[in-house]
C-alpha cells in the first residue's frame, strides 16, 4: 500500500486543488472562516517539515523514532507524513500528558529526536534537556506551514509502498491506568481501515462505517494523536472526503461546534458525548444538528434524553473502537431509536464472553483464518484473540443488540470520553494523615469528584478547613493525572461520619456500595457545580477591589498548575494548552471568589488583562450565543421538513394504487371543483399547483395548448378558483374558456401544507395514480414578511416530495424558485482581491448555502425550499428541477397587466410623485433581465418539458432570467419621457439612488400613512434599502447557458428596450 506520505504527493500532482481540510488558521478572537487546504499546500507544508527534520535532525535510520508535541492542529498530521518521507517512525505526544508521562514514552521508544510547535516550546525544551544526546527541532506556525512555496519540494528518502508490518505511526494509551503505553500502528491496519466499505454485511443492512467516510464534509473535534484523529486522516486521504477542524488555538467547546455548522455548511460531526450533550442545551444546537446527515460519537456513554432528540432529526451512530483495533465496524441500528447499542457485523469475529455477571459480557475479538478485515491483528500479528476489556449489556428483547456499560477494571469513563483510573490518586490522599478513606467518582459526568472519609479526631475542625488543610495533598496527586482527570477544590466533599465507608473483609474500600450510600450527595454535588454555568450571567459587584486582577491570575495559574511555560497577564490561556473542561474549572475557582463570568468570556478574553476588563466592564452578555441567525433559522426549517419516510417501490400501472397513498385518511374533505372522467389517452398528466396567479395563468394557458397534455389538475386554495381563472384570461386576452367544463382542465380546491393537500382521499390517489409532473406555483410575495411566516408553503414543499415519491409514475416535481434565493451571492462568493468591476456569475446548478439568500423572509423561504427538494433528490427520493425565475415584467405581446404591487411599478410610480427617479439601482442591478411574463411561461415549459423522466436523485436548476442585459439609465430614461409626454411642463429628474430613498424616507416621516397611495414604495422602503446594499456589492449576473441550450424561446429572447417599457407604462395608466 502507498504510505500516506506517498498518497498526498499523487494528489497533489493529479489534483493540485482538492480540498484536504478546511481550516481556520488564525489563532486570534476575530470572526470565524474557514480557507481550504488543498492537496499541493498539504505536500508542500509536508515537504517543508519533512526538510527542516532532515536539516536540523538528519535523516531517519528506518527503525528510529521521532516524536512530535504540539499544539493539537493540523501539523500533527504533517509531521506524521513528514517522518515518513525521511524515515522516522513518527510518535504522535498527546500534550495533555504528564512530563512524566512524556518522558516514559521517549525511553520506552528509544526516542531521542523531538519535533515541537512554538506553543510548547518550553516543555518541549524541558524534556530535550534530560539528555545530552537529544535533538529537538520548531516547526513553523500553523499559517506559514500553509504558505509554503513550491520551491519546498522534497524527494522521500524511503520507497512510497509500505508493507503491512512497517510501522505508520506510534500512538499511546492515555495514560489513566498509569504511564501511557506506545502503541504501534502498522501499515497493515491503514490498509484495511481504508476498505473496511467493502466489508461484507447482512442483506439489507448498513456498516456504521460507510456512513462516516461517505459523508461529504465532516467536522471533527478531535486531534490527529488520537486514534479517531488518524481513523479520519484515512478518510480524507483514501476517501478524498474533507474535513472541517475547529479554531486553532481554541477548545472544541459545543459554542464552536455551533458556530462551525452554521458557517462552514458541513453534513457530519465526529465527536465526544460530552459536546453533543452541550450542543443540546444550546439555544439553535439541536436545529443546528439537524443540518447534519450524519453523527458519530463515541469514547463514552452519551445522556439518554440527548441521544434520543438527536436520533430523531439526524442518522446518530454510536461508535466504538481502540487505539490497538481501529474502528469496530459496527452495522447501523434498524431502528433509530436504538441508537445507544452496537449490533456487530458477524465478519469481525467478535464473542460476547460471559463474565462472572449475569448481565453482563467482555468483547472478544477472535482471529478468523483468511479474514483480512480484522485489524487488530495487523498491529499483533502473533494473537489468537484480543480482549477488549470492555463491557456491555444484552438487549432485554433484541439479544444482537448490546449496550456498552464501562469496563473490566476501576476505570472510570468520563462524559467527554476520557478516561481516569482513580487508584492511585486516591493512594495518595489516603496518604494525608487526616484521611480514613478517598473514593474518585464521575463515571459519566464531565468531571471527577473526590468523596473523602476523614479521621474521626478530624470532623471536629469543620469541612472548610479540612479541604484547606487537604489541598496540598489533592494538588500533588492532580500533578500526577492529565488536565482531565483532575480533581477541582470545589469537586471534594466530605463523608459523614454516621455513613462509614462499606468495606471488604479486607478492609478495602467498596467501590459501588459505597457510591450508592452516597449518590444523593454527590448528585447534590455535580448540581450545584452547575449553577454557575448556567445562572451566571451576570458580574459580581466586588470585581472593582484592587485585589481582583491578583485573584484571576491565581486562578488560571492553579488550573494550568502543571505547564511548564511562564503565564503572564498578557499570555493567551488556549496557547498553554487551556481545554473546556479547565475552561470549566477556572470559572468554578473564580466564583469561590465571588467573581461569576461565562465560557463565552474566557474564549473571547483569554488573557488575565483580557478577562479582568471584561469582567470588570459587566461584558457577561449571552446575547450572542442566544441569538439565533438567519442561517441557523433557514438551517433549522430546511431539516425540519427534510425527514423523508421511505416509499414502497411504486407500481408503474396506471390502475395500480402504490401502497402508500391507499387507506389514507382525510381531517378535511374538501369540495372537488368541476369534477370530469379522465380521458383514455397516452399523453402527459399535469399538477399546476397555483394557477390563477400572472404566471400560473400563462402557465396553464400554455400547457392547454399543448397537444402532449392530456389532462392539467390546477390545485388553488381559493373555492372560487374557476372564475378568477375565467376572468385572469379574459383580462390577458389569452381566450373566453369555460373552465367549469372543459375537457382538458380539472380544478380542484386545497392546499398542498395540508393532509392529502386537503383532498378527498379518493381524488389524492387518482392524483399519485396519474399524475407525471407536479409544478409548484403557488407562493405569497410579501418582501416585508418573515422566514416564519412563509413557514406553511414551507411545509407544502416537503407534502410535495411526499406526493412525488409515493406516486405510481415517479411525479417530477417543478419549483418555482427566485433569484431572490440567492440574491446575496456577490457579498458570499466574490472575494477581497476580485476588481470591482469583475462580473461574479451565478452558475446553473443548486447550492445550499444558507448565506446566499436575499437577507428577507421571501428569498428564505424559497431558498428553504429548494434546499428541501435538493436534499430529497440527493437522497434519492425524488427528481426535480428548481428554476430560479428573476424578474417578471409585463407581457411581450398583447395584455398582460405588470402587478402595480410589485417593486418596479411601485418605484415608477412614486418616482412620478416625487418627481425624481434613481439614475442607478446599484452597478449589481443595473444590469436589467426582465424576462416578459408569456415568454417566462414558455421559456418555463421548453426547460421542463411535460415528458420528462428523471431518475430518482435527479436535480436540475436553472436561472430563468433574460440572457440579454440592458442598462437600467436607459430605461429611466423613457420612463422620463414618457412622464414629459404625459404631463408636460413637469419634469422627472434623474438622481443617486440614495438620494432617491432619502426622499422617500422624508415622506414616510413627515407625511404617514396618508401618502401610502401616492407613494406606494414606502411599504418596501426596506426591500429598496436592501436593493441598494446589495447593488453595491459588486458586479454579478446569471449563468443561462445551459437554459439557452434547452429553450428557444430563452435563446431568441431580446433585452428589454424602450418599446416593451413603454407599453408596460401605458399599461399602468399613472
Amino acid at each position: 500500500m502507498l504510505s500516506p506520505a506517498a498518497l498526498v504527493d499523487k494528489f497533489a500532482a493529479d489534483t493540485p486543488q482538492g480540498v484536504w481540510v478546511k481550516a481556520n488558521l488564525s489563532s486570534d478572537n476575530g470572526e470565524l472562516t474557514w480557507q481550504d487546504i488543498t492537496w499541493v499546500q498539504l505536500r508542500r507544508a509536508v515537504d517543508l517539515v519533512a526538510r527542516q527534520m532532515e536539516d536540523d535532525l538528519g535523516a531517519g535510520a528506518g527503525d528510529e523514532t521521532l516524536g512530535y508535541i504540539g499544539g493539537g492542529d493540523l501539523r500533527y498530521a504533517v509531521v506524521l507524513m513528514a517522518a515518513l518521507k525521511c524515515g522516522y517512525k513518527p510518535m504522535l505526544l498527546s500534550p495533555r500528558n504528564s512530563r512524566e508521562g512524556h518522558a516514559s514514552l521517549l525511553k520506552r521508544t528509544q526516542c531521542s529526536k523531538l519535533a515541537f510547535s512554538p506553543e510548547l516550546r518550553s516543555m518541549a525544551l524541558d524534556l530535550a534537556g534530560e539528555s545530552n544526546d537529544f535533538m529537538a527541532t520548531e516547526l513553523p506556525a500553523l499559517p506559514d506551514l500553509f504558505a509554503a512555496p513550491d520551491s519546498t519540494h522534497y524527494e522521500s528518502l524511503v520507497k512510497g509502498e509500505m508493507e503491512d508490518h512497517e510501522t505508520v505511526a506510534i500512538l499511546h494509551s492515555s495514560g489513566t491506568t498509569g504511564l501511557p503505553k506506545p502503541i504501534y500502528v502498522r501499515s497493515g491496519v491503514l490498509r484495511v481501515g481504508a476498505k473496511l466499505t467493502t466489508m461484507p454485511v447482512p442483506e439489507g443492512r448498513r456498516s456504521m462505517v460507510e456512513g462516516l467516510y461517505s459523508t461529504k464534509l465532516m467536522v471533527s473535534t478531535l486531534p490527529f494523536f488520537h486514534i479517531f484523529g488518524v481513523i479520519l486522516l484515512v478518510r480524507c486521504i483514501h476517501h478524498q472526503q474533507p474535513l472541517v477542524m475547529l479554531p486553532f488555538g481554541k477548545p472544541p467547546t459545543a459554542e464552536f461546534v455551533l458556530e462551525t455548522i452554521a458557517k462552514a455548511k458541513p453534513t457530519g460531526l465526529v465527536c465526544p458525548p460530552s459536546i453533543l450533550e452541550d450542543l443540546c442545551k444550546l439555544p439553535g444546537g439541536l436545529e443546528a444538528i439537524s443540518t447534519l446527515d450524519t453523527v458519530l460519537f463515541g469514547g463514552a456513554p452519551l445522556a439518554r434524553s440527548c441521544g434520543d432528540n438527536l436520533s430523531k432529526v439526524t442518522n446518530l451512530y454510536n461508535g466504538i473502537g481502540s487505539t490497538e483495533a481501529w474502528i469496530i465496524p459496527n452495522l447501523v441500528a434498524a431502528d433509530p431509536a436504538d441508537w445507544d447499542y452496537h449490533e456487530w457485523n458477524p465478519n469481525v469475529g467478535i464473542v460476547m464472553e460471559p463474565t462472572g455477571d449475569d448481565k453482563l459480557a467482555e468483547l472478544v475479538i477472535r482471529r478468523q483464518p483468511g479474514n483480512d478485515y480484522q485489524t487488530v491483528f495487523h498491529n499483533f500479528p502473533d494473537l489468537n484473540e484480543w480482549r477488549t476489556n470492555d463491557l456491555f449489556e444484552r438487549h432485554p428483547t433484541k439479544p444482537t443488540l448490546w449496550k456498552y456499560v464501562g469496563r473490566i477494571d476501576d476505570i472510570l469513563v468520563l462524559s467527554n470520553g476520557e478516561k481516569l483510573n482513580p487508584v492511585t490518586f486516591e493512594k495518595i490522599v489516603e496518604g494525608h494523615p487526616g484521611v480514613s478513606g478517598v473514593l474518585v467518582v464521575g463515571a459519566g459526568q464531565f468531571q471527577a469528584s473526590l468523596l473523602v472519609e476523614p479521621n474521626p479526631e478530624r470532623v471536629k475542625a469543620g469541612a472548610d478547613a479540612l479541604v484547606q488543610e487537604l489541598w496540598s495533598t489533592v494538588e500533588e496527586a492532580n500533578i500526577q493525572y492529565p488536565a482531565h482527570a483532575r480533581v477541582w477544590r470545589s469537586m471534594i466533599t466530605l463523608a459523614s461520619p454516621e455513613k462509614p465507608f462499606k468495606r471488604t473483609a479486607k478492609g478495602s474500600v467498596m467501590r459501588q456500595a459505597t457510591y450508592r450510600l452516597y449518590e444523593a450527595e454527590l448528585k447534590a454535588l455535580y448540581d450545584k457545580q452547575q449553577q454557575p454555568l448556567t445562572n451566571g450571567h451576570s458580574v459580581n459587584g466586588v470585581l472593582g477591589s484592587s485585589n481582583a486582577k491578583a485573584t484571576i491570575r491565581s486562578a488560571v495559574k492553579s488550573v494550568l498548575v502543571s505547564r511548564a511555560e511562564p503565564i503572564t497577564d498578557d499570555t493567551n490561556f488556549f496557547s498553554l494548552g487551556m481545554d473546556s473542561l479547565q475552561v470549566m474549572q477556572l470559572l468554578q475557582t473564580l466564583s469561590l471568589y465571588h467573581i461569576t463570568c461565562t465560557t463565552r468570556m474566557v474564549y473571547e478574553n483569554p488573557s488575565v488583562d483580557l478577562l479582568l476588563r471584561a469582567v470588570t466592564n459587566g461584558q457577561a452578555n449571552d446575547s450572542v450565543l442566544n441569538s439565533v441567525s438567519r442561517e441557523e433559522k433557514m438551517s433549522a426549517m430546511i431539516h425540519r421538513y427534510s425527514k423523508f419516510v421511505p416509499m414502497n417501490p411504486p407500481s408503474k400501472a396506471r390502475g395500480a394504487l402504490p401502497r402508500a397513498v391507499t387507506g389514507w385518511r382525510s381531517y378535511w374533505r374538501p369540495r372537488l371543483l368541476a369534477r370530469v372522467a379522465p380521458t383514455a389517452s397516452s399523453g402527459q398528466t399535469i399538477l399546476l399547483v397555483g394557477s390563477t396567479g400572472a404566471l400560473g395563468t400563462h402557465l396553464l394557458h400554455e400547457l392547454i395548448n399543448n397537444p402532449s397534455i392530456n389532462r392539467v389538475y390546477c390545485l388553488n386554495r381559493s373555492a372560487e378558483a374557476i372564475q378568477k381563472q375565467i376572468t385572469s384570461f379574459s383580462d390577458r386576452d389569452l381566450g373566453t374558456i369555460n373552465f367549469t367544463a372543459h375537457p382538458k382542465v380539472q380544478f380542484l380546491k386545497g392546499e398542498t401544507h395540508q393532509e392529502n393537500f386537503g383532498l378527498d382521499p379518493d381524488v389524492y390517489a387518482e392524483l399519485a395514480r396519474d399524475v407525471d409532473l407536479l409544478i409548484s406555483n403557488a407562493w405569497p410575495v410579501n418582501f416585508n414578511s418573515s422566514l416564519e411566516s412563509f413557514e406553511g408553503v414551507i411545509a407544502g414543499t416537503k407534502r410535495c416530495v411526499d406526493f412525488a415519491a409515493s406516486s405510481a409514475r415517479r411525479a417530477h416535481v417543478v419549483f418555482v424558485s427566485s433569484v431572490a434565493s440567492v440574491m446575496n451571492f456577490s457579498a458570499v462568493r466574490r472575494r477581497d482581491e476580485d476588481a470591482a468591476d469583475e462580473v461574479a456569475w451565478v452558475p446553473e446548478e443548486f447550492d445550499a448555502d444558507n448565506s446566499l439568500p436575499a437577507k428577507q423572509g421571501y428569498g428564505e423561504s424559497k431558498h428553504v425550499a429548494s434546499c428541501i427538494l435538493e436534499k430529497a433528490a440527493r437522497r434519492g427520493v425524488i427528481s426535480a428541477t428548481i428554476l430560479r425565475v428573476g424578474q417578471l415584467a409585463g407581457t411581450a405581446e398583447g395584455k398582460g397587466l405588470w402587478n402595480q404591487r410589485e417593486w418596479v411599478p411601485t418605484l415608477i410610480k412614486t418616482s412620478k410623485s416625487l418627481g425624481k427617479i434613481p439614475r442607478s439601482l446599484g452597478p449589481a442591478n443595473d444590469g436589467i433581465a426582465w424576462v416578459p411574463l408569456d415568454m417566462a411561461a414558455k421559456v418555463i415549459l421548453d426547460l421542463v418539458p411535460p415528458s420528462v423522466q428523471g431518475t430518482m436523485g435527479n436535480l436540475r436548476c436553472f436561472n430563468v432570467v433574460n440572457p440579454q442585459v440592458a442598462p437600467w439609465n436607459e430605461l429611466a430614461a423613457v420612463v422620463q419621457q414618457h412622464h414629459s409626454d404625459m404631463e408636460p411642463g413637469q419634469t422627472l429628474d434623474a438622481v443617486e439612488f440614495e438620494e432617491w430613498l432619502n426622499e422617500l424616507g422624508a415622506v414616510g416621516v413627515s407625511n404617514g400613512a396618508e401618502e401610502a397611495e401616492r407613494f406606494p414604495a414606502l411599504k418596501l422602503l426596506d426591500f429598496f434599502e436592501g436593493l441598494k446594499a446589495d447593488g453595491e456589492k459588486g458586479l454579478w449576473r446569471f449563468e443561462t447557458e445551459k437554459g439557452v441550450e434547452l429553450s428557444p424561446t430563452m435563446a431568441q429572447m431580446g433585452a428589454v428596450n424602450g418599446e416593451l417599457m413603454r407599453k408596460w407604462l401605458d399599461e399602468w395608466e399613472f
